[in-house]
């Protein structure tokens, strides 16, 4: 998909010829690019067995992916605009490794260590920026657009909502987490954006531009039924830098 959309922006170039200023009052940009963002989490939960409590915990990574954003507005007056975007960022998919510290059947005070994987777990983000721009003209085909506004995050996102226990072993000494089971969320939240954009323009409504947006806001995902674990908090955006086309009517 990618190597196809910079084909089609590399022979618009070779083909057209450098426009006249016009006095565009309505423009679309259209931007295709990287989210660079890592962040760890930890979910950890307690769960009682044969009268003690045990634990277990889970780390989860998860990382920027690519984005689809498109976005439009009208000027208000020479230089100042006012728009929205809609971003569509890629589904990352993440496998997790599960610890658990069993209490013993047979001793008290006795735990056994036992691992597990869950596989599959997805995150995705899609987010509406709604924007404030300002323009500054540089050359008669150049310009830069300064932005900024709030932004609507849609976050969903996947964790471990329980396994069950198998023991193994004679005398109780190790014991497996089995049927591993995992739980999808999706929550909304309200953070902010800045940015600006770099337009250059070859031809009357046509161009090519780039794009460097931070944004950010944060949920907290609620635990999974009868896990025992903890709510904790997740961070939405981050800091984006797209490239793409650029239209003016």
């Amino acid at each position: 998909m990618m190597r196809s959309f910079l084909s089609a922006v590399a022979a618009i170039l070779l083909c057209a010829a450098p426009a006249a200023a016009q006095d565009h009052r309505v423009f679309v940009n259209v931007n295709y690019g990287g989210l660079i963002q890592k962040q760890d989490l930890k979910q950890t939960a307690t769960f009682l067995i044969y009268d003690e409590t045990g634990t277990w915990e889970s780390d989860h990574t998860i990382e920027g992916g690519s984005f689809f954003d498109i976005g439009g507005g009208f000027k208000l007056s020479r230089n100042f605009l006012v728009g929205a975007s809609f971003t569509q960022g890629s589904t990352q998919t993440r496998d997790i490794t599960i610890n658990a510290s069993v209490p013993s059947p047979v001793f008290t005070d006795t735990f056994r260590s036992t691992s597990a994987t869950a596989t599959g777990l997805e995150h995705k983000e899609r987010a509406i920026h709604l924007q404030a721009l300002l323009q500054i003209p540089v050359t008669v085909e150049f310009g830069v657009t300064l932005f900024a506004g709030p932004t609507f995050f849609t976050i969903e996102d996947g964790l471990v909502s329980g396994f069950s226990l198998s023991e193994t072993g004679g005398g109780f000494t190790s014991v497996n987490l089995t049927d591993i089971r995992t739980e999808g969320q999706k929550h909304t939240t309200t953070g902010f954006h800045v940015g600006f954009d770099a337009q250059y323009m070859f031809m009357k409504n046509a161009g090519v531009g780039g794009m460097v947006r931070y944004s950010k806001g944060s949920v907290d995902l609620d635990a999974p039924a009868d896990t025992g674990s903890e709510r904790f908090k997740i961070d939405t955006g981050g800091l984006e830098i797209g490239a793409g086309l650029r239209f003016r009517f």
